[in-house]
């Protein structure tokens, strides 16, 4: 398994040196979650601590082996979370809709799932006893995946760096986090569907979604602003929490295939 491989690979950089730190982990679910507990089994696997926070209610989330768990109430129930996951799964269905429309009836779907992630993140970040009992763990970084930014918020709040854990980020902010070029005429955008190889129509058309991704952005984290201002209390946007990235294991598909510095 690819994800396994540089998880050693990472874990044996850290450890060669004698290191063994804390390190806290806030990650998603569903999917995203495969790859961040394979990192945080095999680093408290080799030594070092490792709590991961994560939900009283969730998908795929759980206790390991090697890793302490941290769970926070939330405001819902199971049948609401059944109801976002069939709402996730007509977004993944491929449909012969216009483009214009399909991006119309997902973008009404993902705001369904947005409003389920922000009550998620809120019940983390404003429960000031957790977030009190986490200050005082003098942990080294947090590892998280930044398609939520909760744990980039978390370690903007404890003064950490942060390692991401990037997995297709809308707008192209997992580009723009990695320095990685991201040119329209070659790499696909976000809701296109298209593959690197792109026909004029194709290039033209991811060119035009590339332009209004800016716009998407606002809309799609604007409410997660609000959120880090009332957090932090400081005017800090999403796009800026990326600058504490130290470390960028860039994934796809369940697997990581780079590793940026």
């Amino acid at each position: 398994c690819i994800v396994v491989v540089f998880t050693i690979t990472l874990s044996k950089v850290v450890s060669s040196s004698g290191f063994l730190g804390n390190l806290l982990v806030v990650p998603m679910d569903g999917s995203h979650w495969v790859g961040i507990k394979a990192i945080a089994q095999e680093m408290g696997r080799r030594g070092h601590r490792v709590i991961v926070v994560i939900p009283e209610l969730s998908i795929r989330m759980g206790p390991g082996k090697y890793y302490d768990t941290i769970t926070y109430p939330v405001p819902y129930g199971r049948d609401y979370m059944d109801f976002v996951m069939a709402s996730h799964k007509d977004i993944l269905e491929k449909s012969a809709q216009p483009l214009m429309e399909k991006i119309k009836k997902r973008f009404g779907q993902i705001q369904k799932i947005m409003s389920f992630i922000h009550t998620t993140a809120e019940s983390l970040l404003f429960n000031s006893s957790l977030i009190s009992h986490l200050a005082q763990q003098n942990f080294d970084a947090v590892l998280t995946d930044p398609m939520v930014p909760t744990g980039l918020l978390i370690a903007h709040k404890l003064g950490i760096p942060t390692i991401n854990l990037l997995r297709g980020v809308p707008c192209s902010l997992d580009m723009k986090a990695s320095g990685c070029p991201s040119p329209p005429s070659f790499v696909p955008r976000f809701f296109t569907g298209f593959t690197d190889r792109m026909s004029f129509k194709e290039r033209l058309i991811n060119t035009l979604v590339a332009l209004l991704e800016p716009l998407f952005c606002r809309l799609m984290y604007w409410h997660f602003d609000q959120i880090a201002y009332d957090f932090l209390e400081e005017k800090v946007s999403v796009a800026e929490l990326f600058d504490g990235t130290v470390v960028t294991l860039a994934g796809l598909l369940g697997g990581i295939f780079c590793l940026i510095c």
